[in-house]
This record gives structure tokens, C-alpha cells and sequence, in this order.
């Protein structure tokens, strides 16, 4: 005898305290936890990284101030090399140039300013021009420590009194015309191939130390 068809019986949810089915099962959207306020979800890594600290920044003034006083003293180390090297004993005095003197200087004008004055490249045009106008400073210096060596050579050849010969600073201040007159004379395209190279080495130096 055949067994009368029964309507199979769902399955029963899991009961919570007070007799309501559990909710956040299969098929039932989740309940958001006590207090009314979505979970917010967690990433891993913590807090984000802080922001890179910008580069610092190099003072204008201070720089400028600097690589006018390194333009001075490498202007006058230049003159006195410059002297140094010449001849003056005999009847015209015998100039020689040296081009590392230059790059020296120019050099060191610009790691002065791009020390101080950080990726500016404005003061690196300005440490170039420092650069050629000390090259230049340092060649009217030495000639009047060479014109005054020269003169004081011939005084005390001819017997006179070489105390009575102009200074280098007078030869410098009172005569710059006549000492610019006889350095362009004297000067010739290596002259001026070794002044640019002070500003080319001041603006190279910057370069390198303001990108470091």
C-alpha cells in the first residue's frame, strides 16, 4: 500500500535569545553590529608613510655676501701668483699664465655660492660673474705688483731710491688707466681663453655641489 506524499519540511534557523531566527545566514543581507554604525574595513600597513621633507633652501644673501668675499681673496691669490711667476729683472718684465689658477678660482667661487645658496640656479649665474669679475680683479692686481717689482728692479739698477717707486695699491687705484692700457697690450686670445674658464669652472662647481 502506498504511502500518502508529504510536503518535505523547511529547514529550521538557528533560534537567537527570544525566539527569532538568526539573521546573516545564507540568502539574509548582514545586520550591522550594535550601536547603528557600518564596520569600517581594515587595511593593513597602519597609518600612510608622512609626506618627503622638501629640500632646504639655501639663503640668497648669504650666498651673495660669500661669493663676493671668495671672489676678493681668490682675486688676490690669483695677483700674487701672477706676480710670482713673472720676471722682472730684465728689461721688459716676462708674464706667464697659468689657466689652473683660473679654474681654481672660478671654482671656488662657485662651491661657495651653491654651498650656501642650495639649488638656485640664479646665484649660479651670479657665481660666474663673481668668477670672471675676480679673474679679471686678480690680472689688474698682479700687473701692479708686477709693474711695482719692475720699477723697483730698475731704481736700484740706475742707483735711486726704489722706496720712492708707487705701491702696487697706488699703481692700482691712482693708475688703473695706464695699468689697464698696458695689460690689453699685453694680452693676446690665451689671455682671454683662461678668464672664460673661471666662470665656466664657477658655474660647473655650482652645478655639482647644488645637485648633490
Amino acid at each position: 500500500m502506498s504511502q500518502p506524499w508529504q510536503q518535505p519540511q523547511q529547514p529550521q534557523q538557528p533560534q537567537q535569545p527570544g525566539g527569532y531566527p538568526q539573521q546573516g545566514g545564507y540568502g539574509y543581507p548582514q545586520q550591522p553590529p550594535q550601536g547603528g554604525q557600518p564596520q569600517q574595513p581594515q587595511y593593513g600597513g597602519g597609518f600612510p608613510p608622512p609626506p618627503a621633507p622638501a629640500p632646504p633652501q639655501g639663503s640668497v644673501g648669504l650666498a651673495i655676501v660669500a661669493g663676493i668675499g671668495a671672489a676678493l681673496v681668490g682675486a688676490l691669490l690669483y695677483a700674487f701668483l701672477l706676480s710670482a711667476l713673472a720676471d722682472t729683472d730684465g728689461q721688459q718684465p716676462e708674464i706667464t699664465n697659468f689657466a689652473y689658477a683660473g679654474v681654481a678660482l672660478g671654482a671656488l667661487v662657485g662651491a661657495v655660492v651653491a654651498k650656501l645658496g642650495g639649488r638656485n640656479q640664479g646665484l649660479w649665474i651670479i657665481g660666474a660673474v663673481f668668477a670672471l669679475i675676480a679673474i679679471f680683479l686678480g690680472e689688474m692686481y698682479g700687473y701692479a705688483l708686477i709693474a711695482n717689482d719692475f720699477t723697483s728692479n730698475a731704481v736700484e739698477r740706475l742707483g735711486g731710491d726704489s722706496s720712492q717707486v708707487p705701491s702696487a695699491n697706488e699703481f692700482f687705484f691712482d693708475h688703473f688707466g695706464d695699468l689697464y692700457d698696458g695689460w690689453k697690450e699685453d694680452a693676446d686670445a690665451m689671455t682671454y681663453i683662461f678668464m672664460a674658464l673661471s666662470p665656466v669652472a664657477a658655474y660647473a662647481a655650482a652645478h655639482k655641489i647644488g645637485n648633490r
